[in-house]
Formats: C-alpha cells, structure tokens, sequence
C-alpha cells in the first residue's frame, strides 16, 4: 500500500449488497479507495459483499448487544492504523468514538442528511472538524457553523448505467413508480391522496418495506387504510422489499417516478431520474437536486395537477443534470477537499 494516501476509517451502519436500503454503503467504501484513500471499514451489521477493503463487523448480524458492540467498536478504532475517520449515518458511533479522536486528534467528519440534534450528536459534534449534508435543510441547527458544509447528494453513476429498454417494453407514463422505505418521513399518503383525485388509468408501484418496528409498522397500517378509504386497492400495488442490484432492471421498466420526501434529497430519486424516469417531486427536493419541474406546492391537488399535465423527459437531459451535480464520485471529491488535508 502507498503509505502517502490518507488513511479512512470509514462507519457506517450496515455492510449488505443484498439490502434494500443500505446496499449503497459498499459503493462510498469503494469511491473512498477509488479517490485515493486507503480505506478500512467498521459497520454494525455485515452480509455478503465484494468490497476488497478490510471490513470489521462490530457483529450485529449475530445478534451481538449493544454493549458487546460498544467493547469491540472500542477495541477496534484504539488498535487500527488510520489517520482520518469518516462517519456515515451513525451519530452513535460518533459519540462512542469521540474520547479518543479527540484525545489522539485525528480528524473526524460526519455525513448525516437528517435534521434532528440528538444526544449522541451533541456529545459527538465535540470531535467533528466537518458535518456534511445533502441540502441546507439538513443538520438545521448547525445553520451558520463553519463546520456545516451542503453538498448535494451522490449516487454511482456507473452501478446506475442500466441500459434503456424499448418503449412498448416500459410501462406507460400514468403508471407512476415509487422505491422508498415505508415511513412517515417519506409522506407516502401525500402521493395516495392525489392518485386519488386523477383518472383511473393513473397507478402506483411502490417498492420498500417498513423498517423500524417501532413507528413503520403503525404507519404501514395507516397507508393500508387509506389505500381501503380512497378506494385505491386496485390502484396501488405494493411490492415489498427490493435489492439494490435488483432495482437496475426495476426502473427501465417505468416511466415516471414519484417521491414526496421534503427537505432532503432522496438518493432513489437520483437513480430513477439517471435510469431516465421522468420525476415528480416536492418542490424542496427538486430544488435541492436543481430540477426546475414541480408541483408549485407539496398539497395532493398541486400533486395532482402537475402529474396531469407531465410530459416525458428526454433520457440525456435526466443524466446529465445527475452527472453534473449529484454523482458519487463528485460527491467524494467535495467531501475530500477537506478531508485530505485534515481540515
């Protein structure tokens, strides 16, 4: 190894190539080592993946508890050679590992897209020298701070270059797709109510499941009445859990994509949008990820009406405005700005 790169503790939650939320965190591992860094891994979970990196589970996956975690999350950031160290999604292991780095002074970045100060992230924020976000939306409290630093979203362009399928392959462009996990914060009812005032042609495929047991499964239940209520059943279909690697051939397949997420931008919105579906967006995240078409509000009637009125996007110009601002690898380069000189 070339002792001259930086050194990156990379944390994050989960290592699983076969999960349908986290997948993703095997291709930031891999951009980390693609743009120079020499990259070790700790996750709390792993499952299968190909990552030629070191990778240390803190054993989630064999049901270790959280003080069995914490032991060897100690351990392991105390005895692994590295000079810098990226925290991705995981405010607790921020806050577990944050004596230490800051004892050792070894600079500490954070990637996190939500909006909330929680505990652990206020002990935490002590060791960080950057905290990134997507949008200007997240880490709000941190408005003004030096160390707070926006910059857009990232997905790898080259994981997401599925080829196009032929027109009568894909479905029509009132069969509107959504893939996201089933959660309050995702505003699903937003897309049910306005489905609900359009034609009887227009349909949704919804891809994701509910994930955390304690606040999805009740509004898992919620979306289900509502689908009953607006008299939506054959209108709606739910197709559960979906592989990352499987979504590849999942988007070619439609034409129009859909997703309410407020305030953020949702990473499946970028992979649908560089697979060539046509977006429907809140008008905050279609903003944040520099798309001008949108509903002029976020109500099921403004919903509604622009859905009406879609026309199909050209493939070329969906690429090019992911290309240009929101890939994983320009992502990494903005991130490493300041990680690569420790600053």
């Amino acid at each position: 190894m070339n002792s001259n790169r930086p050194r990156l503790l990379f944390i994050t939650p989960k290592i699983d190539e076969t999960h349908d939320d986290l997948a993703f965190a095997s291709l930031w591992a891999s951009a980390f080592e693609d743009a120079g860094f020499e990259t070790t891994v700790i996750c709390t979970n792993m499952g299968p993946h190909g990552l030629t990196v070191p990778v240390y589970s803190l054993g989630g996956e064999k049901g270790a508890n959280r003080l069995t975690q914490l032991l060897r999350f100690q351990w392991l950031i105390m005895t692994l050679k590295y000079d810098r160290v990226f925290v991705h999604m995981t405010p607790r292991w921020l806050c577990a590992g944050s004596w230490w780095w800051i004892l050792r002074q070894i600079p500490t970045y954070l990637w996190f897209t939500h909006y909330t100060r929680t505990l652990a992230l206020r002990i935490g924020e002590h060791a960080v020298k950057r905290m990134f976000a997507a949008t200007k939306d997240s880490l709000p409290q941190y408005e003004g701070d030096p160390r707070k630093i926006v910059t857009g979203h990232g997905i790898d362009t080259n994981f997401w270059n599925v080829p196009d399928r032929f027109d009568e392959e894909r479905e029509p462009i009132t069969h509107l797709l959504a893939v996201h996990r089933i959660s309050r914060s995702k505003r699903f009812e937003l897309i049910l109510k306005a489905l609900a005032l359009l034609p009887s042609e227009y349909r949704v495929t919804h891809y994701g499941r509910p994930q955390d047991p304690r606040q999805d499964l009740a509004y898992a239940e919620e979306i289900e009445g509502l689908v009953r209520d607006l008299n939506l059943s054959d209108r709606v279909t739910f197709m559960g859990s979906c592989p990352m690697s499987e979504l590849r051939s999942v988007y070619p397949r439609f034409r129009t994509f859909i997703n309410m997420v407020p305030k953020t931008i949702d990473k499946t919105a970028l992979e649908a949008m560089f697979s060539g579906l046509t977006p429907v967006l809140a008008p905050d995240q279609a903003e944040a990820i520099g798309w001008g078409e949108h509903p002029v509000d976020d109500s099921p009637e403004a919903i509604a009406d622009f859905i009406w009125h879609l026309q199909p996007v050209m493939h070329e110009r969906l690429r090019h405005v992911v290309k240009e601002h929101h890939s994983l690898s320009a992502l990494i380069e903005k991130m490493s700005v300041y990680i690569r000189p420790g600053e």
